[in-house]
């Protein structure tokens, strides 16, 4: 049957959150201050949205900002959703369905399980859709629409378009204050490390692939148009492997006087000219994946052991990051084998003394990652479906050195004491002493 698609609706659902475990969620609430949920539109959508043709009326819907009205009149719904998303976007299909309003699903957890997503909408799509969603807009105009569209390469971001961001509701943005707001931007897809508890290896490749800066610079361009103020956040995987690229654009960002934060390995610590670059360019916060501090746990993580021949390296890394004037937020994961209870102690006292805020999270098997396939292979998961708990925060499978309960209790105990007036101040002062010592932000002789 021809359809006449002239208005459609882009939705990303809201996720749970810590409100399924009541003891993580309370943790959260007692500290939300200084632990809110950190929260972006979804430049997935908004990337779509761009390439719609113009004759479609499009809004994009962030359910984490304003509810979805059920009784507009849409052609088309598109949902994403990763996994700890999967239920409600199933429940947000069910009620468009039921106005005969067809569904379309992409996103990590469509492209991981396409069949159990086929269950509740009309069309999957698997992979990256830039490609696909023109294709699949002509065959629903025509009837012809196809069960699974799958992506069969890696999309050549040369060709991407300027995520829509006018269509960001920034009034609904602005005012919450539930979450740390910022605005996505992206400059390159993949990472070379495939981590045991990641997808992203899998669903965007090892190699990295780059956006033309000149691309970027026009992205950031357009969206000052709508919002000059918000917080950037560079929605890359690891934006400074491709260290030459990395510094090419750093140098271009400076006029721009941006404040941002980016995904990093340690190594951009090897690197002095990058790290110069990154504080002049507006860089915040570097969001470092550190994952562990025992070697053996770290030996878990990479095939090729990367992360494991850096731990030696930590302290001294930290120490030039912040020296540079850039706040190095430290990524923890527990839950690996050699892991037990002392690791979050571990962790706690390594945090507090280098003067560094962190994100402290049980090792997750999200569908799609060699830690779920493992683990599904011992037959330790407390279940086969297990979405909504997919939070971080959450122990879904059975360890042989910790309970559930044991993990959950010193995952709080660690965010409470880290994350306390007394060692929140510490790392405070800790920074301004030394922005003192540093010039002005935006100096582009260098």
């Amino acid at each position: 049957m021809q359809r006449m698609v002239k208005k459609i609706a882009l939705i990303n659902p809201k996720t749970p959150l810590q409100k399924d475990n009541p003891r993580i969620f309370e943790m959260f609430q007692r500290n939300r201050e200084r632990l809110k949920p950190w929260l972006a539109p979804p430049l997935n959508l908004l990337t779509i949205a761009a390439l719609t043709p113009d004759e479609i009326e499009v809004k994009v819907i962030d359910e984490h900002y304003e509810n979805i009205d059920f009784n507009q009149n849409y052609d088309l719904v598109g949902l994403t959703a990763m996994t700890q998303q999967a239920f409600r976007a199933y429940e947000i299909a069910k009620e468009f369905r039921k106005k005969n309003v067809p569904v379309v699903m992409g996103g990590i957890h469509a492209s991981i399980l396409p069949e159990e997503v086929l269950e509740n909408v009309d069309s999957v799509f698997v992979g990256e859709a830039e490609e696909l969603w023109k294709i699949y807009l002509d065959d629903l105009k025509n009837g012809e629409e196809k069960k699974i569209y799958k992506s069969e390469n890696y999309y050549d971001l040369t060709n991407a378009p300027i995520p829509r961001y006018d269509l960001i509701n920034f009034n609904a943005f602005k005012d919450t204050d539930n979450y740390f707001n910022y605005i996505p931007v992206q400059a390159t897809r993949g990472c070379p490390h495939d981590c045991i508890f990641c997808v992203v290896s899998r669903l965007y490749g090892k190699k990295i692939r780059e956006k033309s800066i000149e691309h970027v610079i026009e992205e950031i361009k357009y969206l000052h148009q709508y919002n000059r103020d918000s917080l950037i956040l560079f929605a890359d995987d690891n934006l400074f492997v491709d260290k030459r690229y990395a510094k090419d654009l750093l140098k271009s960002l400076i006029p721009l006087k941006i404040k941002y934060f980016a995904q990093s390995d340690i190594s951009i610590a090897e690197d002095d000219e990058l790290l110069a670059l990154a504080y002049q360019s507006g860089c915040q916060i570097a969001f470092i994946g550190f994952e562990s501090l025992r070697a053996n746990s770290l030996g878990e993580i990479n095939k090729n052991k990367w992360k494991m021949k850096q731990i030696e390296k930590y302290i001294q890394s930290i120490k030039k990051i912040q020296d540079n004037g850039i706040v190095a937020f430290g990524a923890f994961v527990i839950g690996f084998q050699n892991d037990d209870l002392f690791t979050f102690e571990e962790i706690k006292e390594f945090t507090i003394q280098n003067n560094i805020p962190g994100q402290f999270t049980i090792a997750t098997p999200i569908p799609g990652s060699r830690l779920y396939q493992n683990l599904q292979q011992e037959g330790k998961l407390f279940s086969d479906i297990f979405w909504n708990k997919c939070s971080f925060y959450n122990m879904v499978f059975k360890h042989d050195k910790m309970t559930k309960v044991e993990a959950e209790n010193a995952l709080i105990t660690l965010y409470d004491t880290v994350f306390n007036d007394e060692n929140s101040l510490k790392r405070l002062n800790h920074m301004k002493n030394i922005y003192k010592k540093l010039p002005q932000r935006w100096i582009i002789e260098l």
